[in-house]
């Protein structure tokens, strides 16, 4: 996993952990938002507390949807009581902070991830690249919803109106899943700042050349930067080899 602020913000609100823990692979992304250096607080804030829940947690859990599902609600709940302690000192400029949050679990062949936000997991197999989870944007509302066209959703100009977020609501949904792993399938996880610069078909193909996980991540934010990276970028790439 790798992060860059991007050509035009004077900081990154993106945070994200890596670890392979005992049994487990943990991979998490956040991409945080609020006045001043809130973001980059908020991410950093959430991606700590869910990897430290992981890892203190999983072993009383048979069911890791539910542990990513706890994860998520008590590092809303942790950032919920740090806006309202904020909130308390009634001071003209305050705002929320928040982020939105991804984390997958790859254990033995199984995939777990959770999902809160508009940053986003995809599945590249042997045939095609499949995002498998859904923004929770106002764009993706609406065009779900038959509001707007596929044109006017990529051209849509409130693309960072996002509906669900930690740490904003006292209380949050998370999506999850679980897919069975192939061999050779590649995981990706990335934050708005990739997929508002290259397209599916894009990202696809520079999967599919032959060159190591850390290689791809550089070359991925490489080729962003060579556009307008209006926004910070971060990516995380899993690739999975079955063990025979």
């Amino acid at each position: 996993m790798d992060s860059d602020k991007g050509n035009v913000r004077k900081n990154n609100e993106d945070s994200f952990l890596f670890e392979k823990y005992e049994k487990l692979n943990i991979l998490i992304l956040a991409d945080g938002m609020g006045g001043h250096e809130d973001g980059e607080i908020a991410s950093k804030m959430a991606v700590d507390f869910v990897m430290n829940f992981i890892k203190s947690n999983y072993k009383f859990y048979t069911d890791f949807n539910r542990l990513l599902v706890d994860a998520f609600c008590k590092s809303n709940e942790f950032i919920y009581d740090a806006n309202l302690k904020k909130l308390s000192k009634n001071a003209p400029d305050i705002e929320k902070m928040g982020t939105t949050l991804e984390t997958l679990l790859v254990v033995k062949d199984m995939l777990y991830f959770a999902h809160v936000g508009d940053s986003r997991i995809y599945l590249k197999d042997k045939s095609n690249l499949k995002q498998i989870t859904k923004d929770h944007s106002l764009v993706e509302y609406l065009y779900s919803n038959g509001a707007i066209t596929k044109d006017e959703a990529d051209n849509f100009e409130q693309k960072n109106s996002i509906l669900r977020a930690i740490g904003v609501e006292q209380v949050v949904e998370v999506d999850t899943g679980k897919i069975k792993l192939s061999d050779g399938d590649i995981l990706v996880v990335c934050s708005d700042g990739l997929t508002n610069e290259l397209s599916d078909i894009e990202i696809s193909n520079i999967l599919d050349l032959d060159i190591d996980s850390e290689k791809l991540v550089k070359f991925i934010i490489e080729t962003v930067k060579k556009k307008t990276a209006k926004d910070n970028v971060t990516v995380g790439i899993y690739k999975y080899k079955e063990v025979i």
